[in-house]
């Protein structure tokens, strides 16, 4: 594990061996229920994990977080790694990958994220109930923010985590819908890759 990688978000060394810890259960399970097409570590490493922590300064201590199509706990579990205060509700259709989200959450002794085998259009109780709400891998940008800022408290923030091929997309919708969007470039540290978080806040 390349320690450095994780300068930027300032984690102790407890964190960085849970991160650690959870990249190999990803990398040892993938082998056997494909949780994700990524076959070598290190873009496991960059993609599942590193991309994962990027939003971390977005997301305010102590507050509720629902993310949507987690699958196999990316980003939630790193997020919630990271800021441990958080409330977490992870949900996806997917049975199998939800399952290995439940033995990840024993294994890494993680409290208060609770895995939920649904789709995000049947949490109708849910609607504007979350400080933030992410989107990783979940569904294109002109799909995921209609379906998704109603769950948001006022003031709170959907986060979607976009590549050069989806922002026009993404500034698009929210240009349609008349939201407040804010884009927020970097870099992956090994691909060296374009990426973008795309923050919306409901008004």
């Amino acid at each position: 594990m390349k320690e450095n990688l994780f300068e930027l978000f300032h984690l102790s060394q407890k964190q960085i061996e849970k991160l650690t810890k959870f990249l190999e259960l990803i990398d040892k399970w993938n082998k056997k229920m494909n949780l994700t097409g990524l076959k070598s570590k290190e873009e496991m490493l960059e993609e599942l994990i590193i991309d994962s922590l990027m939003p971390t300064k977005l997301v305010e201590m102590r507050s509720y977080l629902l993310d949507a199509g987690c699958g196999a706990g990316i980003p939630s579990v790193p997020i919630k790694i990271a800021k441990p205060s958080l409330k977490i509700l992870a949900v996806d259709s997917n049975r199998k990958k939800i399952n290995f989200l439940r033995y990840c959450i024993r294994e890494l002794n993680l409290e208060n994220i609770q895995p939920v085998n649904k789709r995000i259009e049947d949490l109708i109780d849910y609607k504007g109930f979350f400080n933030t709400v992410t989107s990783k891998a979940f569904l294109p940008p002109n799909k995921a923010i209609p379906l998704l800022v109603p769950f948001l408290k006022e003031k709170g923030k959907l986060i979607i985590f976009a590549s050069e091929n989806t922002l026009n997309t993404a500034l698009e919708t929210a240009k349609r819908m008349n939201l407040n969007l804010e884009v927020k470039p970097y870099t992956l540290p090994l691909s060296m890759k374009k990426r973008y978080l795309i923050v919306i806040e409901k008004e």
